[in-house]
């Protein structure tokens, strides 16, 4: 019982710091009580960057927010991160999306890892270590309406411009004053302590529209499906309702851009939380990003990053026409900061 009672306490545990650190009563009666709440910890740079306001902007970790946004992309894309989380606990993501004229497929791979845990017998005894481990995979399509082939390697200029150098504008005329995009999520999500292990799966779904003069705006349903069974716990994941609209600023020849976002979610297990976001671009080369969310556990509720392009570097015959660098910097006050570093490919 003992043994079983500590495999218990490393679980809730690595559930607590996954969900962003020490829990307190708010407001709902289900507060607490889903599984699998690694999901809710930001995996990638950028969105951390920005409080994770990301619901209505595109790029390839659309994937984890709403993957409508990857119907927009007119090129292929990868991104990358490395999250060093509290106490030893570290984080990996990897995603991949590719447009063709039939729509965009991608996927995304995280983990999350305790690393070596002391494991004890009923009488206190080392008995040598564990571990914990999360993973997540994910599987994607999306596609917008009107959609040119065309366009494909090019830049939609109804969309806010991502910064990248190296890719070619659309210039010649297109009809319809609008983008819509729809897209869907298959995922499987695992976690194993010891010997012990379960996995379930779940949907994603989201809707995207863009209007003149680069507003976006974006909806989506995340992680409704099968409940999870851990021993003889049963749980619901932590379901959410994400709804996002954002919008750029340009000053003169483009010397600086401004790109606001604003999403209000809800998770089956909270109450609603807003998170903004602000990004500055400097010359498409350099960009400072600070990000600010309503409701958070522990520690600031301010966050904040920056990038740099790469991609003038870049050669003009390679196959990479774009590359990037980003950092996160996200507190948990006594808990410790964590650092998330990412890379962005395109092609």
């Amino acid at each position: 019982m003992r043994k079983k009672a500590l495999y218990t306490a490393v679980i809730l545990a690595a559930a607590l710091l996954a969900a962003g650190g020490v829990p307190v009563v708010l407001a709902g009666p289900s507060v607490g009580t889903t599984a699998a709440n690694f999901l809710k910890i930001p995996a990638a740079a950028v969105p951390t960057a920005m409080g994770e306001a990301y619901t209505a902007l595109v790029g390839p970790d659309s994937i984890m927010y709403n993957p409508a946004g990857l119907g927009l992309l007119n090129y292929s894309s990868f991104s990358g991160a490395h999250n060093q989380y509290l106490d030893g606990i570290t984080q990996e993501y990897l995603a991949l999306s590719w447009r063709s004229r039939y729509g965009t497929i991608a996927g995304a791979y995280s983990t999350l890892s305790s690393g070596k845990i002391e494991a004890y017998d009923d009488n206190d005894m080392p008995v040598g270590n564990t571990s914990t481990g999360h993973t997540l995979m994910v599987l994607s399509y999306a596609q917008s309406w009107p959609h040119f082939n065309q366009d494909i390697g090019k830049l939609d200029p109804m969309l806010i411009a991502p910064g990248w150098t190296r890719i070619e504008p659309v210039k010649d005329y297109r009809p319809k004053a609008y983008r819509f995009a729809a897209g869907a999520s298959l995922k499987r999500i695992s976690e194993k302590l010891g010997d012990e292990s379960s996995g379930s799966y779940a949907m994603d779904a989201g809707l995207a529209l863009v209007l003149p003069n680069r507003w976006q705006f974006g909806a989506s349903a995340q992680n409704f499906g099968s409940k999870r069974q851990f021993l003889e716990q049963e749980s619901s994941l932590p379901s959410s309702l994400r709804f996002g609209i954002a919008k750029d600023f340009h000053t003169i020849n483009d010397l600086m851009v401004f790109t606001v976002a604003t999403d209000l979610v809800k998770y089956s297990d909270r109450e609603y939380l807003g998170a903004t976001g602000l990004e500055i671009d400097f010359m498409k080369m350099f960009q400072m990003r600070v990000g600010y969310k309503t409701q958070r556990d522990t520690g600031s509720k301010v966050c904040g990053g920056f990038g740099m392009n790469f991609d003038r570097l870049a050669d003009r015959g390679g196959l990479l026409r774009g590359a990037r660098l980003d950092y996160a910097y996200l507190d948990y006050g006594a808990l410790g900061a964590t650092h998330r570093i990412g890379v962005q490919l395109i092609w």
